[in-house]
């Protein structure tokens, strides 16, 4: 969040606050989309999978969704005020959606949580904004990404190593497990992607759409319930990220293709006469 927004300016946050519709549509794919499918398979599942499935696929928007709309060429403010949102609802929104749909009661610290929130959200927003205009900051935002890069690396492996030994020893129903989620998150990303129709506002609502917070999924599945309901949020977690891979192919592609179709509409200058 801080590297992400050391080049922040308060209009654009106003000006992105305008996209309503397509903010709201946003939050609706990511909070319900995934967990209606989840909740048609449910019979395909084990109680304790299945509960796991809908809390990971009702969770906020991951935050990294910034950095990664950064990277990706889309629009990280927007993505900010998306994730934000996303996340400030969350300790109304998780239990609601988690019990209408497996009819279980997740109790969340709703005082706590919210300082959470303003801590790893708002916090971070003032200090980089005011660090941003400083020749310290701006130097900073030049090696934000490689440095966003390691972070988010550190951050997945420590969400992974609590409970790699369920991996390990359920690999068939880990590798299901993969490809469903799999699908999910290409349904929330594509249903994003469908929001608008210009590729920075298009990569932005379907990579926040689509990228969980997944740390906090897991935090609440190992905290409240057993480890075996963690595991569809360890998945979510290496998913989300493989996903990222073939995503950079097809935006460089795409970043080529568009190149090319402007260095085709460009005028060719006429030759001019020589004079005698």
């Amino acid at each position: 969040m801080f590297l992400s927004c050391l080049d922040l300016k308060i209009k654009s946050i106003i000006d992105s606050l305008s996209d309503f519709k397509g903010i709201s549509l946003s939050l609706l794919i990511t909070h319900l989309a995934s967990p209606f499918i989840i909740f048609l398979l449910r019979d395909n599942f084990s109680p304790e999978i299945y509960l796991g499935l809908i809390i990971v696929t009702t969770i906020p928007a991951g935050r990294s969704a910034v950095f990664l709309s950064h990277i990706y060429g889309g629009l990280p403010l927007k993505a900010l005020i998306t994730t934000s949102i996303s996340n400030i609802i969350s300790p109304l929104s998780v239990p609601l959606i988690v019990w209408f749909f497996a009819h279980t009661v997740v109790k969340i610290d709703i005082i706590s949580m919210g300082k959470n929130i303003a801590w790893m959200v708002i916090l971070p927003l003032i200090i980089a904004y005011f660090f941003g205009k400083t020749p310290a900051g701006e130097k900073l935002n030049k090696h934000s990404t490689p440095i966003s890069t390691l972070v988010l690396f550190l951050i997945i492996l420590g969400i992974i190593s609590p409970i790699k030994n369920i991996i390990i020893q359920n690999p068939a129903l880990t590798l299901g497990l993969l490809i469903i989620i799999c699908v999910l998150i290409i349904i929330n990303f594509l249903l994003g992607f469908s929001i608008k129709n210009k590729f920075p506002e298009q990569i932005t609502y379907a990579l926040s759409s689509s990228y969980k917070n997944y740390t906090l999924a897991t935090l609440l599945c190992l905290s409240l319930f057993s480890p075996i309901v963690a595991l569809p949020s360890i998945i979510y977690t290496i998913a989300n990220n493989l996903l990222l891979i073939p995503l950079q192919s097809i935006v460089i592609s795409l970043d080529n293709e568009h190149s090319n179709h402007r260095r085709q509409l460009r005028p060719v200058p006429k030759n001019k006469k020589t004079s005698r």
